[in-house]
């Protein structure tokens, strides 16, 4: 029991590097096109795209995690 614990939080370690990872990745993306747009003279804000955001990410969504859960995240990482 002790080493299936073991291997689940190493697990979990590993999990939460890539997560990391991915989530810098993706700002440095939105920092870019935020440079972009800055650029263009284009809005930053984006309502609409911003919704279609939260609608893919629901869609993916397998759980266990809640939509709630989900948006969250995004709601906070797109702010």
């Amino acid at each position: 029991m002790a080493q299936d614990l073991a291997n689940l939080r190493n697990r979990i370690d590993e999990l939460d590097r890539k997560i990391v990872d991915l989530l810098n990745q993706r700002a440095t993306c939105a920092t870019s096109i935020g440079e972009i747009k800055r650029k263009d003279g284009a809005p930053i804000y984006v309502p609409k795209r911003e919704q279609e955001v939260f609608e893919r990410v629901e869609s993916l969504n397998q759980g266990p995690l809640s939509k709630d859960c989900i948006l969250s995240v995004y709601r906070e990482l797109m702010s």
